[in-house]
């Protein structure tokens, strides 16, 4: 059978910013924030607190009185809380310029294990510091939602990472959003809010349970005098190829990496009587939605992390799709992810036979217990 690739993309970690300046001169750059002081950009609110809702109510009130009685005294008073107001919303803006931000996370995550979500946030101003920032992050699908703080100030020209350590309900596609940045520097009478603008999509994989897997009676499935090659570390060399991220050092041909400019590594091949491939069918008549399907997901993936582990996993196919083979790391990831999005399906077409390892199904028990099958009999449960 063919292998498929199964190469695991980094996590996209572009940086956002308030988005206050473009690359235009200074002047265009002016009447822009004039602009945005009148029509503010999607996501930016200017919210008076409590504090500063009593304190314009006593502005109002002394502006007034001033009008009324033409003293200087409340004019001066008048004057003084209007620019203080004025002020807080100037040094809140300016808290914000300069500062970049950008989500990080792993490639996956993994149910019901707690995974960081980490924040990296730079200062680029050249004098000011930034203060008393706080980012709203949120995990869509998990409904989870954590206010995240910026405790200390951050210097002028220099870089902090901030975590939320995150921990997903159930498998499948997760995303994570800073919904928004907040601050009421300097004076807490104004809350400053900006749209976070970053927003990531997170596979996870099943979570992991407790298993027995016994596969004696998978031994004698294969037909009597047959042998079974996969790739491992054997004696016998079947083939060169170039190197790729994750094949062991010691098989590096170091006198053809040296000819051809390139590294390349000896492909081995060694006798398995134990190779297995992990077939899942999970046809609507059998399996159903529910804690006993999610199991089943669980039950797959662990398996095939410990059989890959002992280079017992030849390779993985569910329902109708095609066979692919396990050789790497990158294709066991591969196989995770397709577990992580897996569903009970209506129909499809049944699995060729392959005489290349032994197959493990899997059968619905009683409650939630799960069955694992080698050569038609039960070898293990979860």
């Amino acid at each position: 059978m063919k292998a498929r690739a199964a190469q695991s993309d980094p996590m996209p970690v572009e940086w956002a910013d308030p988005g206050f300046f473009t690359r235009q001169s200074r002047a265009r750059n002016f009447f822009r924030l004039l602009k945005q002081l009148v029509v503010p950009p999607e996501g930016h609110k200017t919210i008076p607190t409590l504090a500063g809702i009593f304190l314009i109510l006593l502005t109002l009130g002394i502006g007034f009185a001033a009008f009324n009685t033409s003293s200087n005294i409340l004019f001066m008073t008048f004057s003084l809380l209007v620019s203080s107001i004025l002020l807080s919303g100037i040094l809140s803006w300016m808290n914000f310029k300069g500062t970049r931000w950008r989500l990080v996370l792993e490639p996956h995550f993994r149910a019901e294990e707690v995974t960081p979500v980490r924040i990296d946030l730079i200062n680029n101003k050249k004098v000011l510091p930034t203060y008393s920032l706080w980012f709203d992050v949120k995990a869509a699908v998990s409904d989870k939602s954590k206010r995240i703080y910026l405790q200390e100030r951050l210097d002028a020209l220099s870089s902090v990472q901030l975590d939320w350590i995150f921990e997903p309900d159930r498998r499948g596609i997760e995303r994570i959003e800073i919904a928004g940045l907040e601050t009421q520097f300097p004076f807490g009478f104004l809350r400053k809010i900006i749209g976070g603008g970053i927003s990531r999509q997170v596979v996870v994989w099943p979570k992991l349970v407790d298993y027995v897997f016994n596969p004696t009676t998978g031994r004698h499935a294969h037909k009597q005098g047959s042998t079974n090659f996969k790739p491992g570390g054997g004696a016998e060399l079947v083939n060169l190829r170039e190197y790729q991220p994750g094949d062991p050092q010691r098989l590096v041909h170091w006198k053809a990496s040296a000819r051809l400019q390139r590294l390349m590594v000896r492909q081995m091949c060694e006798e398995n009587q134990d190779a297995y491939l992990i077939f899942l069918e999970t046809p609507s008549t059998i399996w159903q939605a529910g804690d006993q399907f999610e199991k089943l997901c669980s039950f797959a993936a662990a398996l095939a992390e410990d059989l890959y582990m002992d280079d017992r996993l030849w390779g993985a196919a569910l329902n109708d799709e095609p066979v692919f083979v396990i050789k790497r790391l990158s294709d066991l990831h591969f196989f995770l992810e397709k577990l992580a999005g897996l569903q009970p399906v209506e129909n499809y077409a049944p699995l060729e036979e392959t005489r290349a390892a032994t197959v493990i199904t899997f059968t619905p028990g009683s409650g939630d217990r799960v069955y694992a099958n080698v050569g038609g009999n039960q070898a293990g449960s979860a």
